[in-house]
């Protein structure tokens, strides 16, 4: 490498030769040479080689692989493995002129024989190999450059630009994939083709980047509804495949629903007043072997989405007896079957998450989480959809709370118990008849209530009375799922909860996003000025935990902590 006036720079070589005479002289040799010089340091052992590479970057290591701790091919790969990036002319003596090749092979650039050595064949080997490694490292780097280019450019090829899922070539490739597997094994994937309702509609009114980003939700949804091993394909305009190997119909019915439900309760805000109601119609089907095309996919998947249009939509349509048979069903029945589960109320319980104390990470109290024994439905998020379809929220809100405030009864006195209500239930019950339901073993004082800021729609004013009502009993009140916005401020302040817990998009990562931090001590600032205790949802690290610490922060839960038991 050349300086500014053409001069090129020093260059430093280890020399390990345990020989100090033969060493010094070809030290004498190589410190004669100019343009460029050459600084030379002489090791004996490989033990004191290998600290002097930890420690100093050379520009070639001459070296000897007949060392008093060391001989033979060894004595280069050790020395490799710690100068990865430097390159390694091996020195060697008549009677192992082998051992020289072999190490040649493994990576060495060149090799000398210690009889043969002169000075100028000393420094055509050393300047050849420098730069020869260095020629051999760039292409490497190119190399390796333009393969992930490639990687990227076939990745793109096979996903669509705007949510990143397959697209039809994409989906052709793993649907080829899968065929192929099935038949080897004897099972018949599912496929689910999907889309949004009155999407044109929505586009033609709202323009299309809402359609974009309406898209884009959608993604996301497939995406947290799917399993790993499931394929997931855009194939044009509003419609998305789904592939669903090793997968019986009634797994995939409960993947429909679930999807249907998470869909449908998404809302997307198209202005600061103003959000937008989602809903999709499906169709579902299993795939024959003599199948081998995306097209011959649809033709036999489509004809059930459109039953499910002409249906009323936001439902699913599925072949019970495969392609081309007369037994299609909806599962537009599915909520209406299971709302005598919800109606009954005897299938809920509860379980109890820790919340610690950040300081030392005892445990404070538990926030309890409601679950039902349904195979497909049992989180909250499933059935609390299902309720608020078949206008049940408030009397499945209620099992839950009975089912919580039983399970908090087994918890010592001095332990808090928080409970989640929807405001729904807070302004439809008397607070009397809620504080009723409460273990009479248990204070009053031990009990929070924790309203989720995200469920309150609307002015929260009128949340005011029952809240201020459950105080006076003694009952803390926790805002859930606190955000960063308008209405989230306008909460904390009518409402003036005791506790604040913060969402865990505020949390996760915390440690790695520099923004997220930020916000994040923002929040805190509102809560000091509320006068309100914090608790972090959503601890899933160490390295979370401890930012967390400095900034102060008292209290937390989550997966790291201790997991929903």
């Amino acid at each position: 490498m050349a300086n500014e006036r053409g001069e090129i720079k020093n260059r430093k070589i280890l020399l390990v030769e345990d020989d100090l005479d033969f060493a010094n002289i070809l030290k004498i040799r190589l410190s004669k040479e100019q343009n460029p010089s050459i600084e030379i340091t002489i090791r004996q052992t490989l033990k004191d080689a290998l600290l002097m590479i930890r420690e100093t970057e050379y520009d070639l290591v001459l070296l000897d692989l007949m060392l008093p701790d060391s001989t033979g091919i060894d004595t280069f790969s050790k020395v490799k493995t710690e100068a990865r990036h430097t390159p390694v002319v091996i020195m060697t003596g008549l009677d192992n002129d082998q051992v020289a090749i072999n190490a040649v092979r493994r990576g060495a650039e060149d090799y000398l024989v210690k009889s043969d050595i002169s000075s100028r064949l000393l420094m055509r080997i050393i300047h050849h190999a420098i730069d020869r490694h260095r020629i051999k490292e760039k292409l490497a780097s190119v190399t390796g450059r333009l393969r992930e280019t490639n990687l990227q450019l076939e990745k793109m090829a096979l996903l669509d630009p705007l949510t990143e899922l397959y697209n039809r070539r994409g989906l052709q490739q793993v649907f080829s994939r899968e065929i192929q597997l099935g038949i080897r094994e004897g099972h018949r994937p599912l496929v689910l083709l999907l889309d949004v309702d009155d999407f044109k509609k929505i586009n033609d009114s709202l323009g299309h980047p809402v359609g974009d980003i309406l898209l884009k939700e959608i993604a996301k949804k497939i995406r947290e509804s799917v399993r790993i091993s499931d394929h997931v394909a855009r194939i044009g305009g509003d419609e998305f495949i789904l592939l669903l190997p090793k997968t019986s119909l009634r797994e995939g019915i409960h993947l429909a629903e679930r999807l249907r439900m998470a869909v449908s309760g998404t809302k997307i805000h198209v202005s600061e007043t103003e959000t937008l109601g989602i809903t999709i119609s499906m169709g579902l089907t299993s795939i024959h072997g003599d199948i081998t095309s995306v097209d011959e996919l649809l033709a036999i998947v489509d004809p059930l989405l459109r039953q499910s249009k002409r249906k009323g939509k936001n439902r699913v349509t599925c072949d019970e007896q495969g392609p081309g048979q007369d037994g299609s069903m909806t599962t537009s029945t599915f909520s209406e079957k299971f709302s005598a589960v919800l109606r009954r109320g005897t299938d809920f319980f509860a379980l109890k998450q820790p919340i610690m104390n950040l300081a030392d990470l005892s445990i404070i109290g538990y926030e309890f989480l409601s679950r039902l024994k349904s195979e497909g439905v049992c989180m909250p998020n499933d059935f609390f959809r299902i309720a608020r379809e078949q206008n049940l929220l408030t009397l499945v809100d209620h099992y839950c709370f009975r089912s919580c405030v039983a399970a908090s009864a087994e918890l010592s006195p001095e332990l808090h118990r928080h409970i989640n209500l929807f405001p729904a239930t807070i302004v439809d019950i008397s607070p009397e008849e809620v504080i009723g339901k409460l273990s009479v073993s248990c204070p009053a004082k031990s009990y929070c209530f924790e309203i989720s800021e995200q469920q309150i729609l609307g002015d929260p004013s009128h949340l005011i009375g029952p809240v201020e009502a459950f105080k006076r009993y003694g009952v803390s009140i926790a805002v859930d799922d606190v955000g960063f916005g308008n209405t989230c401020l306008e909460s904390l302040i009518l409402l003036e909860p005791d506790v604040i817990k913060l969402d865990k998009k505020y949390v996760r990562g915390i440690s790695q996003d520099t923004h997220i931090e930020r916000t994040f001590r923002r929040i805190l600032k509102v809560a000091e000025d509320l006068d309100a205790e914090v608790i972090a949802e959503g601890i899933e690290t160490q390295e979370d935990l401890d930012i967390l610490r400095n900034l102060g922060v008292k209290y937390g839960q989550g997966f790291f902590l201790g997991l929903p038991a």
